[in-house]
């Protein structure tokens, strides 16, 4: 297993899924940053209802932080060999939700009496 935290733009609108057994799940698709290569594409799952009502909050071009289990993939496309990822994701950060905790947590530290 590979634990990861990886951060990067939606490529396209996350959606809702059922598994047979009628349990939901969420899916999207990650544009990834590389250092010395073009960009990556990262495959999420969320099974985690916390995870996957975070990504259903987003749409394409929103940015986000996944942490999870992730596997990587290889295929090859048009003659040329790719490479990617597919994260089992357990937590998704957007700026939404750490603006959110951060207005919580000063609301907190004001209840207090701190500054």
């Amino acid at each position: 297993m590979l634990s990861i935290l990886a951060s990067g733009t939606l490529v396209s609108d996350p959606r809702q899924r059922t598994t047979a057994a009628g349990k939901p799940y969420a899916t999207a698709s990650l544009r990834v940053a590389c250092e010395d290569a073009d960009a990556m594409l990262v495959s999420v799952i969320a099974f985690a209802a916390d995870a996957g009502a975070a990504l259903l909050a987003l749409q394409r071009g929103d940015s986000v932080a996944i942490a999870g289990r992730a596997k990587l993939s290889s295929w090859t496309k048009d003659g040329e060999q790719k490479h990617g990822l597919s994260v089992v994701v357990d937590k998704v950060l957007t700026v939404y939700a750490a603006g959110k905790a951060r207005k919580v947590a000063q609301a907190s530290i004001a209840a207090m009496g701190f500054r």
